[in-house]
């Protein structure tokens, strides 16, 4: 399969998934008890107010025409307009997702410094106190629940030594290095599952590279350990880690809410927890929707790198 037609097929792939998503986002809200129009009024709002609020907002129609009326618009950029906030959904989004974006790369970016060094000591020191410390760093950041690890990094770092701020959030552009003194504990937080994941991957992709022929004969050729592991071994060894790094990216833009939550982080996790605490379909739906075409996009750029870096790779 040429490149130019694996990129036509995926890219085809990508609307009925979309469809398919659109349907789901809008459907699971439906399931939820009660009505939005019940946040809106009164408890003693006489039964035409609440007809009318009703007929505003579209809620008398069938589902189906609900469901086509707002998918329709969001094909346009138009989210709905928040219930509570009578802000456009589509600017609270703008607002909250760079957010997110931000605690998701630096998360990304913590655990990237600390899983690749662990993995490939690990895998060239195999079998020593180097690759069993790794192991068991890599297991601890699986085993450990984010909200356990926020309190105690909470507990230390800022309530005991006082040398980071718990909560909040500053701009970029107002003060850089105020942000990423705020950055620092919940992006931290954020990357400690991630290193366990990517030291663990990062291991076995090297060790399986160490062990092929051509490692033997630059060994028999008298080159050094280090000049084979960084001139051969550990490029071929990223592509499978690349898969895993980029769609574990994908997953914290979507798994931030417990830390945005703990951390008072004004991210598009804490945006939609609230839109569920006060019924704000609008901001929920748009909040789903937007995450989930970022997980589809950045699956489908993942696929295309894939085989950009290796043409033999055949993904059907």
């Amino acid at each position: 399969m040429s490149f130019r037609r694996f990129i036509i097929r995926r890219l085809l792939y990508v609307l009925p998934t979309m469809i398919l998503v659109s349907i789901g986002v809008f459907s699971i809200l439906q399931l939820i008890p009660g009505s939005p129009v019940d946040v809106l009024l009164p408890v003693d709002a006489d039964q035409e107010t609440r007809q009318a609020t009703i007929k505003e907002f579209g809620f008398d129609l069938p589902l189906p025409l609900q469901y086509l009326r707002w998918v329709s618009r969001a094909v346009r950029g138009d989210l709905g307009h928040s219930i509570l906030l009578t802000k456009p959904v589509s600017t609270i989004i703008a607002e909250a997702l760079p957010r997110t974006i931000y605690l998701a790369l630096g998360g990304m970016i913590i655990s990237l410094i600390i899983s690749f060094p662990l993995g490939i000591f690990a895998a060239v020191k195999r079998k020593t106190w180097v690759d069993y410390t790794a192991q068991v760093s890599a297991l601890a950041g699986l085993s450990l629940p984010a909200f356990w690890a926020a309190l105690m990094l909470m507990l230390l770092f800022g309530l005991k030594l006082k040398w980071l701020p718990v909560v909040g959030y500053v701009a970029p552009g107002e003060n850089f290095g105020g942000f990423l003194v705020h950055l620092i504990l919940p992006a931290f937080t954020l990357g400690l599952e991630m290193v366990g994941v990517q030291t663990r991957m990062t291991r076995s992709t090297m060790l399986e590279e160490l062990n092929k022929d051509y490692v033997q004969t630059h060994r028999s050729q008298g080159l050094s350990e280090g000049r084979i592991v960084g001139m051969y071994t550990l490029k071929n060894a990223m592509i499978p880690t690349l898969t895993v790094v980029s769609l574990r990216f994908a997953a914290l833009l979507g798994g931030t809410a417990v830390i945005e939550s703990i951390f008072a982080w004004p991210g598009i996790g804490q945006m939609i927890l609230n839109g569920i605490q006060s019924k704000d379909y609008p901001v929920i739906q748009g909040g789903v929707l937007i995450l989930s075409v970022a997980f589809i996009f950045i699956n489908l750029i993942v696929d295309i790198l894939y085989k950009w870096l290796d043409p033999r790779i055949v993904l059907e």
